[in-house]
């Protein structure tokens, strides 16, 4: 059941952030705890399920940011699915989705590594410029780490959130079935209490001031700055 016009005009333009859905394919099932369903027979159910989670969450001037393993469907399935998902689309890819590959053009665009840095002036619940590296695959470092950019990434199905809780590094699993989105989809707000509530642990009121306590001493100089910002000739795309 899609939203009320009300509904959608109050949640207009937000920005969401999920990945690791797996439309079409039962192995996800066996990883995936939490969703309601079991038994390969109830896959028809899962991915109904799945896309009344998108229509209710989702409006066609939204922007959604899926970080890999979008579906299995192959061919005219696959392009049926994305018909029916609104919003303005990036793909991260993940290492599920070759069968998406033919239909680019339902995409903003499709990367191996994104890098967007979220403004105050848009969105007024920031108090400082909020900079997010996404990949489907967690990363140990990434560009602009030593700055205090944030590290979003799928792939774990929730299996590296108490690693990513315990460590100081600001890494979060987006996820659908990690523990931070707990079958939801994540708002850009959600994403910044999140990393915000874990720096203030650390008694920092900035993500640049937490990066430069915590470890900036990784970038010892420019030659290894370079050497993070991986992909740069395979997909990275830095808005």
């Amino acid at each position: 059941m899609q939203r009320s016009a009300e509904e959608f005009h109050k949640d207009m333009n937000r920005v969401y952030f999920t990945a690791d859905l797996h439309f079409g394919h039962y192995n996800v099932l066996k990883h995936s705890l939490k969703r309601p369903f079991v038994d390969k027979d109830e896959m028809a159910a899962h991915d109904a399920w799945l896309l009344d989670l998108w229509w209710r969450t989702v409006d066609y001037g939204d922007t959604v940011y899926i970080l890999g393993d979008l579906t299995c469907y192959r061919d005219e399935a696959a392009r049926q699915l994305l018909e029916k998902l609104p919003g303005r689309k990036y793909l991260i890819e993940g290492n599920h989705d070759c069968s998406v590959y033919p239909y680019g053009s339902y995409f903003q665009g499709v990367y191996q590594v994104m890098e967007k840095r979220f403004k105050p002036a848009d969105y007024p619940f920031l108090k400082e410029d909020f900079q997010v590296v996404m990949c489907h695959y967690p990363m140990i470092t990434w560009n602009k780490k030593q700055k205090g950019a944030v590290m979003l990434h799928g792939h774990c199905h929730g299996a590296l959130d108490k690693y990513n809780s315990k460590s100081p590094e600001l890494r979060f699993d987006v996820g659908l079935d990690g523990s931070l989105a707990n079958l939801r989809f994540l708002t850009l707000e959600d994403i910044y209490n999140a990393a915000t509530e874990k720096i203030t642990q650390y008694k920092c009121n900035s993500f640049a001031k937490y990066a430069k306590n915590n470890y900036r001493s990784e970038v010892k100089n420019k030659k290894y700055e370079d050497t993070i910002r991986i992909g740069s000739a395979f997909g990275v795309c830095r808005e």
